[in-house]
């Protein structure tokens, strides 16, 4: 494993303790307060980790795999696979010395391993014998955990291995930087919600005599700050309303909202609530806003302050962890979730339009004899390449998902009867194709059930899916590499 020797490590010196020393004390503190503030210590399971540890055991072949958090004094899991336990005191941690080396860790055998010999969960019957973890990361470097392998018998990790353990901890490190940005933002908003709160207050009650302090303030705000009068003409505009929207403060002045960002004017006139929109630069871009409204009154004239925040960002990562929360990792297919939404659509869509609806369930012949002779990894390239096979044979408006495992499901809307079995009979000949990688050549074949969705119909989106994988089973049992046509479904007749 020469390329990867500078960042894995295994140790054969003396053991050392898992708890910080006196010197270790204020960045000890800063990482735990890190930790806390990520708020993931004793919450619930999520999908996100919990597809990353399952996949850890895959790829490598363990039996068990955690996600680890170390606390003050205990190492707790946020997903684990193997292991039916949620922490144990981190003086026996194995990961508490990949927190404290801050670099990954691999034990060949605990038992060779002066540091872990006498660990109680390696003496006892079935221990642990083989570990690897690497540390888990904050965007400011503190190590808050560890993604952790686990065997109960000595092993060594190939250099592929050990890439695709490190790819999958830096998906859960990118997860948490997620989240810290996420925790930031939402700080950002509380803490201008509240100095808004403030200025308002400030506006009503003192106007006259706190101008200048007032008008301190909104120059060095984030947000941009516009007071503007009944015709909605713009008697304030401070600098961040320069930079965000390209307009200088005397080319704004006397200018109605509607030749500067609201061509249409404000969207409403809500005080109660943030208004989210759209506004437009002086370039012409169109930019995501969140508006608070307060109107007050100077000399019995009405006017009406606009502070206004640019999501832009907030938006991305919202969108970020809707596209993560349903697409396959491995395959980079819609997932599940995705399916089910789909699926759902498109039986409305039969309901409307009176075309009928082809649901295919594929599952691979002959799959885990690819895992058993030639490895997960070469498993996961074969589950990839029959992906973008399938993408490739179908047309641009149906769709592909990977349902789990093997398995897979294809949506063919407006498909006719007849057009079905030559299609079928084409992705069994496109899977069966060799997939030639390196100096193995892997082999599988597919069994397709087929269900028809047809207008009247009075199934479920679930039980439509049921019947095209009994479909799928039959396929299987009658000599695999087939087709099978599922019974029909229950008509709902016309009134």
């Amino acid at each position: 494993m020469p390329c990867l020797l500078s960042s894995w490590r295994s140790y054969p010196g003396p053991a050392q303790g898992a708890n910080s020393t006196p010197n270790d004390e204020e960045p000890e503190n800063a990482r735990l307060a890190a930790l806390n503030e990520l708020a993931l210590l004793d919450t619930p399971n999520e999908p996100v980790f919990d597809r990353i540890t399952r996949l850890v055991t895959v790829l490598l072949g363990v039996p068990q795999s955690t996600i680890t958090l170390i606390d003050s004094d205990r190492q707790w899991f946020k997903s684990q696979v193997g292991i039916n336990i949620s922490e144990t005191p981190r003086d026996v941690a194995f990961c508490a010395y990949t927190v404290l080396e801050a670099s990954p860790l691999v034990v060949k055998d605990a038992l060779q391993d002066e540091r872990f010999a006498t660990n109680p969960f390696v003496t006892r019957p079935d221990g642990i014998r083989f570990y690897a973890g690497i540390p888990l990361k904050n965007s400011q470097g503190l190590v808050l955990g560890s993604l952790c392998a686990m065997d109960s018998k000595p092993r060594q990790l190939s250099a592929q291995e050990q890439a695709a353990l490190q790819d999958l901890a830096d998906i859960v490190t990118g997860e948490i930087h997620l989240r810290e940005r996420l925790i930031k933002e939402q700080k950002n908003s509380i803490a201008t919600q509240k100095a808004l709160t403030e200025l308002h207050q400030s506006l009503e009650q003192q106007i006259e005599r706190r101008t200048r302090e007032l008008n301190l303030v909104i120059e060095s705000a984030y947000d941009a700050y516009l007071s503007i009068d009944a015709q909605e003409r713009v008697l304030d505009w401070n600098r961040a309303a320069e930079s965000i929207f390209g307009w200088s403060r005397k080319e704004a002045l006397m200018r109605p909202l509607t030749a500067l960002m609201f061509p249409q004017g404000l969207p409403n006139q809500d005080e109660s609530a943030p208004i989210s929109c759209e506004a437009t630069r002086r370039d012409g871009v169109r930019l995501p806003v969140e508006v608070r409204l307060k109107s007050y009154e100077i000399n019995g004239r009405m006017r009406r302050s606009l502070f206004i925040h640019d999501i832009t960002e907030r938006q991305q990562l919202e969108r970020l962890r809707d596209q993560q929360a349903r697409e396959d990792v491995l395959t980079r297919l819609p997932n599940r979730r995705a399916l089910d939404e789909r699926l759902s659509e498109a039986m409305a869509r039969v309901r409307r339009t009176l075309n009928p609806l082809a649901v295919l369930f594929l599952d691979l012949d002959g799959f885990k004899r690819v895992n058993d002779q030639h490895g997960h990894a070469m498993g996961d390239e074969l589950l990839r390449d029959v992906a973008k096979r399938l993408q490739y044979a179908v047309r641009e408006t149906d769709f592909v998902a990977r349902w789990a495992g093997d398995e897979f499901v294809v949506l063919l809307e407006g498909v006719t009867a007849e057009a079905l079995e030559p299609l079928a009979q084409k992705l069994i000949r496109l899977i069966e194709e060799p997939l030639h990688v390196g100096s193995s050549t892997l082999l599988v074949s597919t069994s397709i059930g087929v269900a028809l969705f047809l207008p009247g119909a009075s199934e479920t989106a679930q039980e439509l899916l049921k019947r095209a994988d009994v479909a799928m089973y039959m396929a299987k049992r009658a000599g695999k590499a087939r087709i099978e046509l599922a019974r029909p479904a229950d008509i709902t007749p016309k009134t």
